[in-house]
C-alpha cells in the first residue's frame, strides 16, 4: 500500500527553530559550512582531526549527520556577471569578463555542478515515562515542554560551541529553514534553493 508523503513525516509542528515530533521528541538543525581541509598543511590537518575527535568524545547523546549532493544553481551568479558587464566600462576587464560567461556557460552546457550540503541534527527524546503525556493538573504539560526544550537548548549549544572552535560556520535553522528544508527532501526534482519564497511563507502557516 503506498502512504502519501504527509503520512511520512513524523513532525506535529514547527516552532521555536525546532521540530515537533509526533513521539514527544525535539530536533534542532544545524547547517555547517565546510573547510577547505585539502588546502592546509598537515600540521593543521592532524590539530582539526583530533578537535573533532574530542568533540565525538565528549558528546554525551546521539547527534545525526545529514549529507545532501544537490544540483548547484549558478544562474543568479551568471545573471550579477551579465550585469556587471553591461556595467564595465575597461576594455580589459570588459573582455576577461566576456571571456569568462562563456567558458562558464559552455561548461554547464555539458557538466553538472554539484554541491554538498552539511546539517547536523541534534536531537532530544522523553528521558522518563509519562514526560509530555497530558496531565489533569494545569500547566503540567506546558512545565514538561519547557524543560525538554531547555535540555535540547543545552545540546544545540554545545554542538555549536564545539565545531565553531574547530573553525567550522554554523548556522541554525530558523522555522522558515524547517520547513523549506522538508520540502525540498520530499521535493527532490526540484532545484535545491530555489523554491519561491511564497509557497515556504504558505507552508509555515499552515503547520
Amino acid at each position: 500500500m503506498n502512504l502519501p508523503t504527509f503520512y511520512l513525516i513524523k513532525v506535529k509542528e514547527i516552532k521555536n527553530n525546532i521540530y515537533f515530533l509526533d513521539n514527544g521528541g525535539l530536533r534542532a538543525v544545524l547547517n555547517i559550512g565546510g573547510l577547505n581541509f585539502s588546502l592546509m598543511s598537515e600540521k593543521e590537518q592532524e590539530i582539526i582531526i583530533g578537535q573533532f575527535k574530542n568533540f565525538l568524545d565528549g558528546l554525551e547523546f546521539p547527534v545525526e549527520v545529514l549529507i545532501l549532493s544537490r544540483l548547484e544553481n549558478i544562474n543568479d551568479y551568471l545573471k550579477i556577471l551579465h550585469l556587471r558587464l553591461e556595467q564595465e566600462t575597461e576594455p580589459l576587464i570588459k573582455f576577461q569578463l566576456e571571456e569568462y560567461i562563456s567558458f562558464l556557460e559552455d561548461y554547464l552546457e555539458n557538466h553538472k555542478i554539484m554541491k554538498k550540503i552539511f546539517y547536523v541534527i541534534v536531537p532530544y527524546d522523553s528521558v522518563s515515562i509519562g514526560l509530555g503525556v497530558k496531565s489533569k493538573i494545569k500547566g503540567a504539560v506546558d512545565e514538561d515542554v519547557e524543560v525538554k526544550i531547555n535540555q535540547l537548548e543545552i545540546r544545540v549549544s554545545y554542538v555549536q560551541e564545539s565545531l565553531l572552535s574547530i573553525g567550522l560556520s554554523v548556522e541554525r535553522l530558523t522555522d522558515q529553514e524547517l520547513v523549506k528544508l522538508l520540502f525540498e527532501l520530499y521535493n527532490p526534482n526540484l532545484r535545491w534553493g530555489q523554491i519561491p519564497n511564497k509557497i515556504i511563507e504558505k507552508l509555515s502557516e499552515s503547520i
